[in-house]
Formats: structure tokens, C-alpha cells, sequence
């Protein structure tokens, strides 16, 4: 996987996250709905910033991150 992919998966998982903590502390959307893009975007971010961290410079494999 190239690193520039990685790295829009890594923004988008990151500008979700800052948009949804946002939009709930101006109360514009309900808890639940916050929690559930959270449930979904942090694990996303975490992924993505591990292949981000291994990912190399010219080659398209996706790196081993481990278990």
C-alpha cells in the first residue's frame, strides 16, 4: 500500500473524529450518533496509523502491523 493512500485514510479517520468531538460539544448532534462515528472512526485511525508508520517509501505491500 502506498504511503500517500495510507495517509488519506489516516486524515479521514482523524478530521472524523475532530468533526464529531466538535459537533457534540456544540450540541448540534446526539450522544449516540457520536458515539457510533467514534466506535467506528478510532479503530479506522488506529489501523491506518500503523500501516502509516510501516508503510515504506516505494513499495506497494501492505506491511505485517502484527495481532
Amino acid at each position: 500500500m502506498k504511503r500517500k493512500t495510507v495517509t488519506y485514510g489516516l486524515a479521514a479517520s482523524a478530521i472524523a473524529i475532530a468533526a464529531t468531538w466538535t459537533a457534540l460539544a456544540a450540541a448540534l448532534i446526539p450522544p449516540w450518533a457520536a458515539a457510533t462515528v467514534l466506535v467506528v472512526a478510532f479503530p479506522v485511525l488506529v489501523l491506518f496509523l500503523g500501516l502509516w508508520w510501516r508503510a515504506p517509501g516505494g513499495e506497494e505491500d501492505i506491511p505485517f502491523i502484527g495481532y
